[in-house]
């Protein structure tokens, strides 16, 4: 099924050239001579498959990387291993993040985390991806959060970062989370403002980043002013503990995830206890009625499955279109942006010989003019040898 963020992805791979900024899906082309771009780090996961570590850590931009680790509570990213092994081979400081997912316990969520992210082989402290709270409300959210949150100070011995966009810090998390260190998502020209003014230290201002080594998008962040390494070097950031009585505490946190919805399944008609043609006329009555109701009840899931799958069909037929009319907009701006590089080159072509043209002409007139100089004091010489010094003897 087509999403709004395959839409978003489609525009991004046909996307050619974009601003040091952006939108969501805008391609940010790290490796561009007409633009400067600072960032510092990059996360990755499996969406970047297999990376040639070896090329990207020469990219001096990059001072860290995080790593997909989990997800849930079952789920292990297959490319976090060789990741993390091969980026800290090539020097480059590393960490490891989770995703958190609201279908699963929290404790069930970081013991997946800690069988794979070894304490020893984190140069950052951990970070906590939050972007979903269905089934949740603000406030179990925030619970849950909190729990993850204390676990790893416990196991880690560090507060962890936590990541998510600023409009989301700012309706669930803002006011709990305000005193821990943020990564905070946010794909505009502007800075993430948070509510309180609460301070971030790392922005992600592009999901769209091209960087050698990669073959895919990669999100590019950069350090907030004032911030820097020390702020997310696990060495640097050791906390005091858990006090222990927000160890007990934590037991009442626990948010279990929400009831699966099961889907409503149409009543089956009991059979009648014997023939209705043995019934009784008031027993026949409620028996017809009872098979009534329940053949309507059928009639009505039938229709409201055919309209929910209609309504599917018509939102599947509207993001295609708009898939393609976006495709068709970006093909035409990639064609003049081409156009317009061609004559850029074919101008600045004819500017480069017409200026080695002008200077051939200089350098002959200035030669030439050099030459009759020289003929001219030579003649000049001559004329000078006549007078001063004449000849002895003329002929007669």
């Amino acid at each position: 099924m087509i999403t709004l963020r395959h839409i978003l992805l489609a525009v991004a791979i046909i996307t050619i050239g974009a601003t040091a900024y952006g939108q969501k899906g805008q391609v940010v082309n790290t490796d561009s001579a007409t633009q400067s771009i600072t960032y510092d780090g990059i996360d990755v996961s499996s969406y970047q498959k297999d990376i040639d570590w070896t090329t990207t850590a020469k990219d001096k931009n990059i001072k860290f990387v995080y790593v997909k680790a989990t997800e849930g509570a079952t789920h292990t990213s297959r490319h976090y291993r060789i990741n993390i092994d091969n980026a800290r081979k090539q020097g480059v400081k590393v960490g490891s993040y989770h995703f958190l997912r609201t279908t699963s316990r929290i404790r069930d969520q970081f013991a997946n985390f800690t069988r794979s992210v070894k304490k020893g082989e984190q140069d950052l402290i951990p970070l906590l991806d939050v972007e979903t709270m269905r089934g949740w409300t603000s406030e179990q959210l925030c619970d849950s959060v909190q729990l993850f949150a204390d676990l790893i100070e416990q196991y880690y011995g560090c507060r962890p970062l936590i990541y998510t966009s600023s409009s989301f810090f700012n309706k669930h998390l803002a006011g709990r989370f305000s005193d821990y260190p943020l990564f905070i998502a946010r794909y505009a020209k502007s800075e993430p403002r948070l509510t309180g003014g609460v301070k971030w230290i790392l922005w992600q201002f592009s999901d769209c980043g091209r960087i050698k080594g990669i073959d895919a998008d990669v999100d590019l962040c950069r350090f907030n002013k004032g911030c820097g390494m020390d702020d997310i070097l696990m060495s640097k950031n050791k906390s005091n503990g858990i006090p222990e009585r927000k160890k007990k505490e934590q037991e009442k946190t626990e948010v279990p995830p929400p009831p699966e919805k099961k889907p409503v399944e149409a009543m089956p008609v009991p059979a009648p206890v014997t023939d209705p043609s043995k019934m009784t006329k008031q027993e026949r009555k409620a028996w017809e009625e009872q098979k009534k109701r329940q053949e309507e009840a059928e009639k009505r899931l039938r229709e409201e499955e055919k309209k929910r799958a209609k309504e599917e069909a018509k939102k599947q037929a509207e993001l295609e279109k708009q898939m393609k009319e976006e495709a068709k907009r970006q093909e035409k701006l990639r064609k003049q942006q081409e156009k317009e590089a061609k004559e850029q080159a074919e101008k600045a072509r004819k500017d480069s010989l017409e200026q080695a043209r002008k200077r051939e002409k200089e350098a002959r007139v200035s030669k030439a003019f050099q030459n009759t100089t020289t003929t001219r004091r030579n003649q000049q010489s001559a004329d000078n040898d006549d007078i001063f010094y004449p000849t002895r003897s003329r002929k007669k």
